[in-house]
């Protein structure tokens, strides 16, 4: 199990998850608070992973950063054993509801069916309710370790960070600073907020990162955070530009995969966050003036 454990702080450990915490899985986060009593903040590591972690530790709590599957799929794996499973406010009428999440993350209808039939087996994830919620006003107070929630929405609805004020520490979960870049392929997603909420952290004092999906940062931390916004902007300009070569409509746009560049699996989904995205983007680009002549 320790080459799955990589120490952040004294009590708290990054879970490395399955494909190095690459989609469809993602790392998690055990604060351990002595004897084998743990916490664990997201379960989508994988479950082999998780079965080593239950073999070892009596992980009484579980908390998710934000309802994804790719955060939260191993719920169900606990649900006997913990005293709470704790999830954003924003997304607890969803939280482990299968059909609900479908609906929520693509729209009902056949799309929504294509990614029930996908995505749960994918990732292993089974219905799971959560026991509670909590906001930006809660605390988590851990005994050693306090960490802070951060409402960060853009990603999701109900996306959080978590900030630890002794060490610095912040848990930016899929604020994620991967070379993919911001991801904001829901209905519900939105660029100003993702902006907003990267500006948010921008005001952080940070010493340490922790990425779900890249792992541990300590160096340049505020220049991966300017370049992660950055991408926004690089991506309007890839979309402007095809506008201007001609491109005339939603559906050529996506086929051009200006975002993605690939859809190399589950391609009906893949071309609906692309188009989603799309649209995020030619609504800034129309706002400004801009090719008024496509169609949304």
């Amino acid at each position: 199990m320790s080459q799955e454990l990589q120490q952040i702080s004294n009590n708290v450990f990054l879970v490395k998850g399955s494909n190095n915490g690459r989609f469809p899985f993602s790392h998690s986060i055990l604060i351990f608070s002595g004897s084998n009593e743990a916490v664990l903040i997201d379960t989508g590591c994988g479950i082999k992973i998780l079965k080593k972690l239950k073999d070892l530790f009596h992980i009484y709590r579980i908390i998710n950063s934000h309802t994804h599957p790719d955060h939260s799929a191993g719920n169900w794996f606990f649900q006997e054993d913990v005293e709470s499973i704790e999830v954003p406010l924003q997304g607890f009428n969803t939280s482990g509801n299968i059909l609900a999440l479908s609906n929520r993350f693509t729209e009902p209808g056949e799309i929504a069916k294509y990614w029930r039939d996908h995505i749960p087996s994918i990732m292993g994830m089974k219905n799971c309710k959560p026991t509670q919620s909590f906001d930006n006003k809660s605390v988590f107070d851990f005994g050693e370790v306090t960490l802070l929630p951060i409402h960060t929405p853009g990603h999701t609805i109900d996306h959080y960070c978590f900030y630890e004020p002794d060490e610095k520490i912040l848990f930016s979960f899929d604020i994620d600073l991967t070379s993919f870049g911001p991801w904001y392929g829901h209905r519900e997603s939105s660029i100003p907020q993702f902006k907003n909420s990267i500006d948010k952290l921008m005001k952080l004092e940070v010493k340490t990162l922790v990425s779900s999906h890249k792992g541990i940062i300590t160096r340049n931390i505020y220049g991966e955070l300017a370049n992660f916004y950055k991408r926004f902007d690089e991506r309007s300009e890839k979309i402007r530009a095809l506008l201007k070569d001609g491109i005339i409509s939603i559906e050529q746009l996506v086929e051009r995969k200006p975002i993605y560049g690939e859809f190399p699996y589950a391609e009906q989904i893949l071309k609906f966050w692309e188009e989603q995205m799309i649209r995020k983007h030619v609504v800034e680009i129309q706002q400004k003036g801009e090719f008024l002549d496509i169609f949304l």
